[in-house]
């Protein structure tokens, strides 16, 4: 598939089914996360792979947003690791937006293999760290369910191909 049309066809799922995601499938979209660029290359962010039953219904306990996914990647940032800015006049730590970057690979990599996907960030971090053991400095950014859209409610929500036209998202200077 061409990267644009990869791009296109991939949309926000909130209906999955219970087919099981291939082993060698997810490995190649861990592998895509693993790949994402990081601030100086610093690779502070993890991914807890949750497959379990117990571990899916302790996150489901937490959020609702992993729509029965059979898969749920938390994906998490070391504080200790990522590269924080502190020299511009405007400190912020970079591992957020690492971690955006690896979750949006992982979501990319997933279509490519005939997987869907969906971004959330609906729960309370700080509960999702306690109930997975997580110590301080590890902060969780996201979760992207994996899997196959449920073929009869899946498919793409209403306000999926509505996009601002190229002129009023970018403007050239």
């Amino acid at each position: 598939m061409e990267f644009a049309e990869l791009v296109k066809n991939r949309y926000s799922c909130r209906a999955f089914s219970a087919k099981a995601v291939e082993p060698e499938k997810l490995e190649q979209v861990l592998e895509a996360g693993r790949l994402a660029p990081t601030a100086t290359n610093a690779q502070p962010v993890r991914v807890l792979v949750l497959k379990s039953e117990d571990a899916l219904t302790k996150m489901r306990g937490l959020t609702r947003m992993t729509y029965d996914a059979p898969v749920v990647l938390v994906v998490l940032y070391d504080t200790d690791v990522s590269w924080k800015a502190t020299n511009y006049n405007d400190p912020f730590d970079a591992g957020d937006m690492d971690a955006s970057i690896v979750a949006t690979h992982l979501m990319l990599a997933a279509k490519s293999v005939g997987l869907d996907s969906l971004w959330a960030r609906a729960f309370n971090a700080a509960e999702v760290g306690k109930a997975f053991g997580l110590p301080e400095n590890v902060h969780v950014a996201c979760i992207v369910d994996i899997g196959y859209a449920d073929p009869e409610k899946g498919g793409p929500g209403p306000r999926h191909a509505l996009r601002k036209d190229m002129a009023e998202f970018a403007k050239e200077i």
